[in-house]
């Protein structure tokens, strides 16, 4: 999804720091939308108000709502892919490496 995000935007993505959780993907309020992403899927009560309420300065509601859906449903394909220990696809191996992250060897493409 973020990837046909970039595509569609005609810029660049540096997925590494999705990963650190430190520095600039090239996606636009990036710092928002990543501690409003982290504030949804951890749960984290004490800082998803204040996150939300950035992201909605910056970027507006609806484009927030958005961020929240698309984080609430990757958040459960992870678990569901998680919990069947489906392998990951070939095809993301090279993600993995671009992103430093590396495959579970019972995960790992067969």
């Amino acid at each position: 999804m973020l990837r046909a995000s970039i595509n569609t935007t005609d810029s660049e993505l540096t997925p590494a720091p999705i990963v650190n959780g430190v520095g600039d993907t090239g996606v636009a309020h990036c710092a928002e939308i990543m501690a409003f992403v982290d504030a949804v899927v951890l749960r984290d009560e004490d800082e998803l108000a204040p996150a939300r309420a950035e992201l909605e300065r910056v970027v507006g509601k609806e484009t927030t709502d958005r961020a929240a859906m698309v984080a609430g449903n990757f958040s459960m394909m992870n678990r569901a892919l998680d919990a069947i220990g489906a392998p990951v696809d070939r095809g993301h191996e090279a993600l993995a490496d671009e992103m430093g992250i590396e495959i579970p060897g019972h995960l790992a493409p067969k």
